[in-house]
C-alpha cells in the first residue's frame, strides 16, 4: 500500500509492504534502479547504504519490545532519499513512523522552519521521533530491571535467575540491532552532502549524537544487568548455603542418636542396661546427654 504527501517542495511516499506494480511505480516515478526497486519487495536482513547519483538508499532496523504488533522484534524501515523526495518502505506497522506520519499531516514541527524544507530535514526528523522511541523501549527495560531488583531483594533470587536471562536477551537483541547504525550514519555523513546539502550534514550530527545517547544508555543498562545478575547468584548462593548449614547442623546433632541406637542393635549376648528398670529412659538419657555435650562443642568451637 502507497501512501503519498507532499510539503512544499518535497514528496514523501510511504509504503507498507508494497506489491510489484506499487515497487514499479515508485520505480519509474523516482527513477529508482530496479535494484533498489527489488530490494523493497522483500525483508533485508541487514543494516546497508548505497550511494547512486540522485538518491541515497538506506536499509536500518529498528528494536521493538514494547511497540509492536506481531512477534517479530526487529522492525525494518528502507529510506530512499533523493533532492525532492523520500521514500520510506516498511513491513508492518511501525509506532513511531504512524507518530511522524501525524506530525507530518498537522505540520506542527515543519512550520517552525521558515525556510523550505528539504528531503534530508524529512528524513532526520523521522530518525528523531524514531529514536525517542527507542529511549521509550529502554526505559521499558530500565522498569524490568528495578522490578527485577524489588524481587530479589524480596527472596525471589530463584525466580530472578530466568527473568534476568530474558532481561538479558532482550538486551543483546537491541544492542545487536542498533549497533550498526552508527556506521551507517557516519558513511552518509561522509557521502551525504552531494545529494542532499552541507546543512544535512551539519544537521546529521544530532541524530549522531541521539544515536550515541542511545548507545550510552544501553551500556549502562547492561552494566545494571550484570550487577543485579551477581547480586542475584550471591544471594542465592548464601541461602543454598543456608540450607545445607541447617542441614548439616541437624545431621550432626542426630549423630549421637545414631551411634548408640545401632550400640544396643548390635546382636551380643550382653546388652548394658537392657532389661534394667526404666532402661528405655536410661538409654535416652544417655543419648539426650551425649547431643548436649555435642551442641556445647560445637557452639563453643563457633561452628553455627
Amino acid at each position: 500500500m502507497l501512501k503519498k504527501q507532499k510539503y512544499k517542495s518535497v514528496t514523501w511516499v510511504d509504503s507498507d509492504t508494497p506489491s510489484k506494480d506499487e515497487a514499479r511505480e515508485v520505480m519509474e516515478e523516482f527513477d529508482l534502479s530496479p535494484e533498489v526497486a527489488q530490494d523493497i519487495l522483500l525483508p533485508t536482513f541487514k543494516d546497508k547504504i548505497t550511494i547512486h547519483k540522485d538518491y541515497i538508499y538506506l536499509v536500518l532496523h529498528f528494536p521493538a519490545f514494547k511497540h509492536t504488533h506481531n512477534k517479530s522484534h526487529r522492525q525494518e524501515i528502507d529510506f530512499v532519499i533523493g533532492k525532492n523526495f523520500i521514500i520510506t518502505n516498511r513491513y508492518e506497522s511501525i509506532d513511531a513512523m504512524e507518530k511522524y506520519a501525524k506530525i507530518f499531516e498537522v505540520n506542527s514541527i515543519l512550520d517552525k522552519n521558515k525556510d523550505d524544507v528539504g528531503s534530508g530535514e524529512l528524513f532526520l526528523a523521522m530518525m528523531q521521533t524514531i529514536y525517542q522511541s527507542l529511549s521509550d523501549e529502554l526505559d521499558s527495560i530500565n522498569y524490568l530491571l528495578r522490578e527485577a531488583e524489588k524481587n530479589i531483594f524480596a527472596g525471589k533470587e530463584k525466580d530472578m535467575v530466568f527473568e534476568l536471562s530474558r532481561i538479558g536477551r532482550e538486551i543483546i537483541n537491541f544492542n545487536h540491532i542498533v549497533t550498526p547504525h552508527g556506521e551507517i550514519l557516519e558513511s552518509l555523513k561522509q557521502n551525504g552532502e552531494k545529494t542532499l546539502g552541507k546543512n544535512f550534514i551539519l544537521e546529521l550530527n544530532k541524530i549522531l549524537n541521539e544515536y550515541h545517547k542511545i548507545s550510552k544508555i544501553l551500556e549502562n543498562v547492561t552494566e545494571v544487568l550484570r550487577e543485579l545478575r551477581e547480586t542475584n547468584n550471591s544471594l542465592l548462593s548464601t541461602k543454598q548455603n543456608e540450607i545445607m548449614k541447617t542441614l548439616t547442623i541437624f545431621t550432626f546433632f542426630a549423630l549421637p542418636f545414631t551411634i548408640i541406637t545401632g550400640f544396643f542393635q548390635l546382636n551380643t549376648n550382653y546388652k548394658p542396661f537392657v532389661r534394667f528398670e526404666n532402661d528405655w529412659f536410661l538409654i535416652v538419657g544417655i543419648e539426650i546427654i551425649v547431643m548436649f555435650i555435642v551442641f556445647m562443642i560445637a557452639k563453643k568451637k563457633k561452628w553455627f
